[in-house]
Formats: C-alpha cells, structure tokens, sequence
C-alpha cells in the first residue's frame, strides 16, 4: 500500500503541464493549456489542461482528472504503476506500507504455489504427472505456470501451519475450509491451476480432478477473498500481456487448458476468463492492452450463448470483438493438440464479425423465411445495432440486414427509431449518447464545493443524495460523503464518471462561482425535499381517507403539520 501522505505530496510537486506536454503537444488558451485529445478522434482541440488546479479535461469524450489519471489513461497502468512513474520522474522512492493481514495473505498464496508445484516436481506423485502428459503439459510448462497438485489429507494445512501462518489468513485465502471435525485442505488429489493477477502475484487456484471420480465436479475453484475477486481477474494475463501489447489483440478463451496450450504452441496473446461470461471488470482490464479482442468460446449450447453475452457487453463498451468458430466437440485445447498451430491459425484467419456471428447463430434458431421468423432475428440484431456508438456504422450494418431479411431499410431504420429512440430524437442519437441534463443550481453547488472544500461541511449537514436530481450529481455527493471529501480528494479518485463530472465543471468557466448562489442553492434543494416530502404525505393522507383509516388519517395529518414550509 501506498501512504496517503505520499500521494499527495506527489501530487504537490508535480506539475501536469509538463508531464502531459511530455506525451502531446500544448498550446496557450488564455489561463489554460489545450490540445487534440489523445483518448478519441477529433481535428477541433478540446482537451484543455489547466496548471492553477493541476486538472485536464476533454469537452470532448468527457475524460478528466488529474495527472494521475492522465497516466492511467495514457500509459493504460493501474493507480499504483501511475504513482510509481510520477515517483521516478521526481526521483523519489516509494515508501510501501504493507496492510499486516493482507501480506500475509499474499505470502500463504505465494507457499501453497510452492508446496503444490514441488509436488509435481519432485515426481512424487506420477498419477497426475502422467495426466498432465497425456494433455500435453510437460515439465517445462508446469514450471511456466507452476501447475501443482494438491495431495489433501491436510497436507497443506500442515505444511503452512509449519510455516507461522495462522488459521484464521489461512481460511481467509481459502486454502483451507472450516468443518464440523476442524479445518481441512480444500483442494484433495487434485492438479492444481494458480491464478495470478497483473503483478504476477498468486491470488487464488483452480483444482481439477486428474481421474474419474463418481459425483466429484470437475473444477473445484477459490472463493472471493480479500485479494481475490474472480471478475476482476483474467488467467494467464500475467504472462500474455506483453504479446498482447505487441500484437495489439488479444484472444478470449473459457478454460485454463484453453488458455495453457495455445500458449505453449507459440500462441501468447491468450487470456481465459475464469469459466465465466466476461465480465465489465474483466473487459475495462483488457483495454488496457488493446480493444482488439477475439473470442473463441466452446461450440456447444452454452459455448454460443457465453459468447453472445460477452459480445454485448464488448459493444456496449465500444469494442467491436472477432469471434472464431470452432467445430463441434472441440475447445482451443483439444484442437490444438489433435489439429495443430497452422490450423487454429486458419480458423483465427476466418474470424467472424459481431453481425455475422449473431445472424448464424439466430439463424439456428429461427425460420429466415418466415414473418415470424425475420421479425425475432430483426430484434435481436437492432438490439445488437443499437449497441454502436457510430451512426455510420449503424446505417451500414442496417443495409446488410436488410438485404439478409429482405426487408426495407426504411422498415428497419423506423423499427430502430421505435424501440431505441425517443420519438421527438432524429435519427443518429442514440439515448445511451445524450449527456444527462444537470440542473444549474447543482453544478454551482459543486462548482463552489470544489473550489472551497472547507465548506463542504455545509453541504455535508444540510443536503442528502436524494436532494439530488441527476444521477451524476447523486453518485458524486454519496462518493464525497462516504470519502470524507476534502483538497486532496480529486487526484485520488478513481471512478472516471465522476472524475469527468468534477473535471468539466471545475473547467467551465460559466458556471458561477459565488458563495450566496451556493447557500441560496442548498436552500432551493431542501424546499424542494419538503416540497417532495409534503406531496407523499399528501397521497398517503388521500389513500387513509379513501380506506377510511381514521387513526392513519391523524398520525399522517400530524406529521405533515409539523414539516416546515
């Protein structure tokens, strides 16, 4: 962990003009510094750099921060790894305070990687050794990935006991599980995965069984822990993340074979998703990398079906995956092993697009040639459609269903229209692009928080987060209260909606900032609670009346006679 203290004295003494003017050129705007936006297309500059607050924003994409985020954004490197670049740029070193209990979870992860990998290693036990050769996992590759076996019988637990660590980190990482009889290993005759995060540091394993056993499920994998979050991680990003960076694309796949064959066949741009759909978490750390992203998921049912969820969510997210087909039967691994690299690499040649996907996929399941039949595979591909943020791109894929349906693009464009739009919005703006309207009155509120920290106490007493009317502003206040808001708060956030929020109003020159428009502010929005608050009660004392509830009637009465104007 890195102190606070630290952080801030960082962000003291660094300048942002000179740190971004070290990455993109800056021009002079008056009391600002402004460029073309390094985080989207544009040829008009609206990236304004501003040194008295150390912020930038983009009136463009909404982008904002401090230099902080301008790293995490630029260098695409966590809020640890920005810190250390501003550290080495001032020629500081960084003063780590390790959290006790969380080291400690780190170092029993780190033993049982040991412990298990040795296992294998030391061909104690040639079950599992044979196994792992039969699927084409060596010594070599076990090393790579330190793939081990866990043997049970609470070897582990003895083993890490041996080592100081207490049961209470030991339950806590999962490793071992508490029982009616005491605690025991969780992992028994078992080969072993680790899962590592982005630092390489073990936080979790996936244990698989090596021969048949009646009822055993296959996978027995780690619960949630404090170091481990299974959306939040993709296996094998460890190891592929400089191919990924160097090849700008990275492959998708479901299981930990899936991912640990490929990669052995020279195929290193590779990540699994931990046997789940992708998640938003999983999808934010692969842009990181690249937003090229192919997935090749089993073929069966429930392969398609992870596949057109993971699709969605990438459109959502503007990214517009590759999805390769694999024949019945196989995954990455199995193909691999009995069909060789030139031949998954043809397949991955032949990668299809989100359109082309989804249309053979509802293909499957829908008669093209019925109304029936076009209308279902028309809403599900305007759903898909409407996930794009380019209105060409919309236009273009609405032609291409068109001629597949043999419906009219018009037809199309006005089913689009009807489902997806506002009736009084023309085509080309889609609700998800239209930037929420936040009342004057809120902006100024903030604009005066932000400029005054001091007072934000004031704010803090007297408003709630429901006294807010847009969303933005809601989620902003509720981050400030649960924060403990103050001067050094805006370098430190980390949540992107709010950085843009604050950044734009700190850089919108007209939006006032006056200490009686904020106090005649906080005023307006407690009327408007007791307004809100007077009208409910008001519906409730209609209803006692309509039920002829006379003892609700009173009580309701009171109350509202005791709110104040």
């Amino acid at each position: 962990m890195i102190p606070q203290s630290f952080i801030e004295d960082i962000q003291t003494k660094t300048d942002i003009v000179e740190v971004i003017s070290s990455y993109i050129p800056l021009k002079r705007a008056g009391r600002n510094f402004k460029a073309v936006c390094p985080f989207h297309h544009e040829k008009t500059p609206s990236f304004f750099v501003n040194p008295q607050k150390q912020i930038f924003h983009c009136f463009g994409c909404g982008e904002g921060g401090s230099v902080i985020q301008f790293l995490m954004l630029y260098e695409k490197v966590t809020f640890p790894e920005a810190i250390e670049i501003l550290a080495k740029r001032l020629g500081l070193s960084i003063p780590y305070q390790r959290t006790d209990n969380i080291t400690k979870l780190y170092e029993a992860m780190q033993e049982a990687v040991v412990f298990f990998n040795k296992n294998l290693l030391d061909n104690k036990y040639t079950g599992p050794l044979k196994y792992l050769e039969k699927r084409g996992i060596l010594i070599d590759t076990i090393k790579k990935f330190y793939i081990g076996y866990a043997p049970g019988k609470n070897s582990l637990l003895e083993y890490l006991r041996n080592k100081g660590f207490s049961l209470e980190n030991l339950e806590k990482t999962s490793l071992i599980v508490a029982k009616e009889d005491g605690y025991r290993d969780l992992f028994w005759d078992r080969i072993v995965f680790p899962i590592f995060d982005v630092r390489s540091r073990p936080i979790a394993f996936g244990a698989r069984i090596w021969k048949e056993i009646n009822d055993a499920p296959k996978y027995i994998n780690s619960f949630e822990s404090p170091i481990y979050k299974k959306r939040e991680h993709l296996f094998g990003l460890n190891f592929a993340k400089e191919e990924i960076l160097n090849l700008d694309s990275v492959i998708v796949v479901e299981g930990y074979l899936d991912m640990i064959i490929p990669y052995i066949f020279g195929i290193k741009n590779i990540v699994a998703s931990l046997g789940t759909a992708l998640t938003e978490e999983q999808i934010n750390l692969i842009k990181r990398y690249t937003k090229n992203i192919i997935l090749i998921f089993d073929s069966d049912k429930a392969g398609e079906s992870a596949t057109i969820r993971a699709m969605d969510l990438l459109l959502e997210n503007d990214i517009r995956p590759k999805i390769v087909l694999l024949e019945k039967g196989y995954d990455p691994d199995l193909l691999l092993r009995e069909k060789g690299k030139d031949y998954f690499l043809k397949l991955l040649s032949q990668k299809l697009d989100f359109f082309d996907y989804k249309i053979l996929i509802l293909r499957k399941s829908y008669d093209i040639e019925s109304i029936e039949g076009k209308s279902n595979i028309a809403d599900k591909m305007l759903s898909a459609i409407n996930k794009l943020n380019s209105e060409v791109e919309k236009y273009e894929y609405i032609k291409k269903l068109s001629n597949i349906l043999n419906i009219k693009e018009e037809l199309l464009l006005a089913e689009l229209k009807k489902t997806y739009y506002k009736k009084d919005n023309a085509f080309g703006v889609s609700q998800k692009n239209i930037k929420e309207l936040i009342p004057l009155t809120e902006k100024i509120i903030f604009k005066f928080i932000l400029n005054n920290p001091d007072l934000f106490s004031v704010a803090k007493k007297n408003l709630k987060e429901e006294d807010f009317t847009s969303n933005i502003s809601k989620k902003t206040f509720s981050y400030f209260l649960k924060n403990d808001f103050n001067s050094k708060t805006i370098g430190t956030i980390l949540d992107k909606e709010i950085n843009s929020f604050i950044t734009g109003i700190l850089m919108d020159e007209e939006i006032p900032l006056d200490k009686e428009l904020f106090k005649s502010g906080i005023i307006k929005l407690v009327k408007n609670r007791t307004k809100i608050l007077k009208e409910k009660i008001r519906e409730n004392i209609r209803d006692a009346e309509k039920n002829n509830d006379r003892k609700m009637l009173k009580i309701l009465i009171d109350k509202y006679n005791k709110i104040g104007g």
